[in-house]
């Protein structure tokens, strides 16, 4: 339609030398106000893609919700591993024992874990709390210690073992060796 339209335009405006310049401005106008009006969105275009965008939530929601579990645990795994090189990093910088306190999950409390320096006496730095339901099992080596790993001042940890992050049937292992590597 804008096509045909703007060719009979440039007809008359080719047939026509009196007054050019007055048919360019009224053709510049028509022109515009014809693709203006196209350029708009009617309230039948808006619904059809407010109900595609209904439909889409209601499909993916359900379908994000089943990995939630998946994605707290990875998450409170990845923190544990953190908060265990932040402590092994911090006792290297400032040649202070750091340790790793792992507090384990009392019904309503979830489990936690706090960033200790050693300087003397025993300073909490950070409690972090982790995600709901996720429970901490530790190797025999650390339960023996207190539920602790130290960090000396070389980046060295005072025991070596396995910490396993737990949620509903699922399970991540971070070992830490006796080399100071952690790993999940």
């Amino acid at each position: 339609y804008a096509n045909l339209f703007i060719g009979k335009c440039n007809m008359r405006l080719q047939n026509t030398n009196k007054y050019k310049s007055t048919k360019k401005l009224n053709f510049v106008f028509l022109y515009s106000f014809v693709f203006r009006s196209r350029l708009a969105i009617s309230i039948y275009e808006l619904l059809i893609v407010m109900s595609i965008m209904g439909i889409l939530a209601a499909v993916t929601i359900p379908v994000i919700s089943n990995y939630m579990p998946a994605f707290k645990l990875w998450g409170s795994s990845r923190i544990i591993i953190n908060k265990l090189r932040q402590a092994q990093e911090e006792a290297v910088t400032t040649q202070k024992q750091h340790l790793i306190k792992f507090n384990l999950a009392v019904d309503p409390d979830p489990a936690n874990i706090q960033l200790v320096k050693n300087d003397g006496g025993k300073i909490v730095l950070e409690t972090f709390n982790l995600s709901n339901g996720v429970t901490i099992s530790l190797s025999p080596q650390i339960v023996a210690l207190e539920n602790e790993i130290a960090f000396s001042p070389d980046g060295g940890p005072s025991v070596a073992g396995d910490i396993t992050v737990t949620l509903g049937e699922a399970s991540k292992t971070i070992n830490v060796s006796p080399a100071g590597v952690i790993k999940l």
